[in-house]
């Protein structure tokens, strides 16, 4: 028996559909939505936001460029969530991806900030494109799908690895902090991350390890910078974050839309749980609304994440990639016919090597992408023949 999908109000003009969901949104009011927006912005502010951190050290932001950053990537997650869902009567929230951003922490060690932006404008004009053109399966063809999560498996290794590594600076603050995170996993609780940064608040407190914070309540002001466009940047971040978005973000985000009883426009997704799928979508208009407040104060923001200690940061994010470490490396390495070629890119993109003012992810994709063509294209004379 096939199930009646939810459009919203997709068939619907875009003002006609915006002016109704604004009409009805009262009507569609429940506590569970708002908390529901309202988690996923926690959850936003502690895994992922870490990771964000640890990039602008490696990139050595001042303060305002940080908190630019973060007024940025804030504000245009909730503006995206918000328009989309408003224009579609379907919880459509947008969120930075932590993957991609984790890109950065060795991207902004090998280029400028301003290359850096470069590549994040022309990623951002292909994804345009490919959305306005549907031109998603035949792209991802180029590219075997094993080895693009074998290089994001690859990017994120590190971040792993200095979950454990970390111990050595702070043993009882990382180990605490595991511990949590794990039971959170073993009793499914939504967002094992939060408490896992709980428990790493009350360890670090009770260490003294909390640096005197310098928290100031003030709205954030935008920093301009100007793009640069370098081959070298096009190739080590735009390509790879062009490939991580349609892989990682826009097909899953799109399969929890299905899953969840609606026919969703293809964009990167994520919904959150309210019984009447026709009222659902107050859940991405709260969470919309509350990425915007937060991006406001984003100084605050960084004031904040700046009294925590340097262990406590990287535990957290590693924390926070660990389930996406593992999907990743499975599916790399799941079918045989592209195992070689997985594992290829895994171990290029670890390696950390650069030539050619190109960074490893790169090199993973081109050594992952040869290694599969190597081994099949025989099979693949043959099966023509």
């Amino acid at each position: 028996m096939s199930t009646q999908l939810e459009r919203g109000t997709t068939d619907l003009p875009i003002f006609q559909a915006i002016s109704q969901n604004i009409k009805n949104l009262p009507k569609s009011f429940t506590w569970g939505a708002l908390l529901s927006g309202f988690l996923i912005v926690l959850i936003s502010t502690t895994g992922p936001i870490a990771i964000l951190f640890q990039a602008a050290d490696a990139g050595n932001f001042t303060d305002q460029q940080l908190a630019s950053w973060l007024l940025t990537v804030f504000i245009g997650s909730g503006l995206f969530g918000l328009v989309l869902t408003l224009r579609h009567g379907m919880p459509v929230i947008g969120a930075w991806a932590a993957a991609t951003t984790a890109l950065l922490v060795t991207g902004l060690t090998d280029h400028s900030y301003p290359e850096v932006l470069g590549a994040y404008v022309v990623a951002s004009i292909a994804l345009i494109i490919v959305g306005v053109t549907g031109l998603f399966g035949k792209l991802m063809a180029l590219v075997p799908r094993p080895v693009v999560m074998a290089m994001l498996a690859g990017v994120l290794f590190r971040f792993g690895v200095e979950v454990f590594s970390s111990l050595k600076s702070d043993a009882l603050l990382g180990l605490g902090m595991i511990l949590m995170f794990f039971v959170g996993k073993r009793y499914k609780w939504r967002a094992p991350v939060v408490p896992a940064l709980a428990v790493g608040l009350i360890i670090g407190l009770l260490e003294k390890e909390l640096v005197n914070p310098n928290i100031k309540v003030s709205i954030t002001a935008p920093l301009w910078v100007n793009p640069e466009f370098t081959l070298g940047a096009m190739l080590t971040l735009a390509l790879p974050i062009f490939l991580l978005v349609m892989t990682t973000q826009n097909a899953t985000g799109t399969a929890v839309l299905y899953n969840s009883g609606y026919e969703p426009p293809i964009n990167n997704v994520v919904t959150v749980g309210d019984p009447n799928p026709k009222t659902r979508y107050f859940a991405g208009v709260a969470c919309g609304i509350f990425y915007i407040i937060l991006g406001l104060f984003g100084s605050t923001v960084m004031g904040f994440f700046g009294t925590l200690p340097p262990v406590l940061l990287a535990v957290l994010a590693g924390l926070a990639l660990i389930p996406v470490i593992g999907s990743c490396t499975n599916e790399a390495l799941e079918n045989p016919d592209y195992r070689e070629a997985g594992l290829v890119t895994l171990l290029i993109t670890v390696s950390g090597i650069s030539a050619f003012n190109l960074g490893a992810p790169f090199w993973g994709l081109i050594g992952g992408v040869l290694v599969h063509e190597i081994l099949t294209r025989k099979k693949k004379i043959t099966s023509k023949l």
